[in-house]
């Protein structure tokens, strides 16, 4: 009787007889079912409140970049503008001062600009406290003049401000100097607060991922076991729970980050359309830099929900075996 030699039959694989792994390319490992399955339905919650974490966080960085975008846009017109104010007993004297205040900005070096406001212009700016109609009616107006500076004038305004008082006795001279500080200070204390509600849900994220992966791992205690007794690593388990809390990680987040740029579409959709048209609210401008910040923090999300679990597997697993 004839035998046939093992190695002579279709299909062997000379490497199978020793136990070599089966090799895998890299997306395969985001494909393949989990080594450590999910207690229960523990991966849907998990990632619905690390959507609501990628959320507040893409909201967070939002308020971050429009306060720093507004504020700058608003100390910078503030910088550049300074404001004359010519009063008098009537409307002949202010009239008067206007002309001389008007003369004496040509005449300086670095006013870029000077524009005279009519009579209505700044009576429209009484209306809101004084009501329509009343400011004219029953008070003498005094004259406005809008005056931009270059830089090198607005370090300086005291050679100005006395060739105004000489010229225009009733001419003042504001340089917005108090309203640019409060703005620069309101504007510091909103970016400081929205960075450490940001820093909080990254805080946040950390925490869930610790109490998540710890939960995993005592639900799956068997399975934890019989991967040490057939060879398995500590950084092999721990590899497996990083990739998927990362998987879970980037669903919760990018749902998150579809969900913010919702809100922040239809806020700025309402502030454009009437609310904050013409009041003194930011407006919403994102650009390409600014989506770019905003597209990072799922995954800066996602980093962190992984490695966290992959330290707190690490750190239990050397703990416990």
């Amino acid at each position: 009787m004839s035998t046939v030699d093992p190695m002579d039959a279709p299909g062997f694989d000379e490497g199978a007889t020793q136990g070599a792994p089966p090799k895998r390319g890299f997306f395969s490992r985001f494909r393949h079912e989990p080594l450590l399955p999910e207690a229960g339905a523990g991966g849907a919650p998990l990632t619905a409140v690390i959507a609501v974490m990628s959320f507040l966080a893409v909201l967070s960085m939002a308020a971050v970049l429009i306060i720093n975008q507004s504020a700058g846009r608003w100390t910078a017109e503030l910088r550049s503008e300074i404001t004359v104010q010519v009063k008098g007993a009537t409307a002949a004297e202010i009239a008067a001062g206007a002309s001389a205040a008007m003369r004496v900005l040509r005449e300086t070096p670095g006013v870029e600009e000077a524009t005279l406001k009519s009579e209505a212009e700044a009576a429209a700016l009484l209306e809101p406290w004084l009501g329509k109609n009343n400011a004219v009616a029953f008070l003498t107006i005094p004259a406005l003049i809008e005056v931009k500076v270059s830089p090198t004038l607005r370090d300086d305004l005291d050679l100005l401000r006395n060739r105004l008082a000489a010229a225009a006795p009733g001419a003042t001279l504001d340089d917005h100097a108090t309203w640019h500080d409060r703005l620069a200070t309101a504007a510091q204390s909103g970016q400081a607060l929205a960075f450490l509600v940001f820093v909080l849900v990254m805080g946040a994220a950390c925490a869930i991922s610790i109490f998540a992966a710890r939960a995993g791992l005592a639900a799956n205690h068997d399975i934890v076991s019989v991967l040490h007794l057939v060879g398995a690593t500590d950084e092999f388990i721990a590899s497996e729970v990083q990739r998927r809390f990362f998987v879970l990680g980037l669903r919760g987040a990018m749902t998150g980050l579809i969900a913010a740029f919702a809100a922040l579409g239809g806020a700025a959709a309402m502030l454009n359309a009437g609310v904050g048209r013409d009041s003194f609210l930011p407006q919403f401008s994102m650009g390409g830099w600014h989506a770019l910040w905003l597209f990072s923090v799922p995954l800066a999300t996602c980093l962190v929900t992984a490695v966290t679990a992959r330290l707190t597997v690490l750190k239990t697993l050397r703990r416990q075996y």
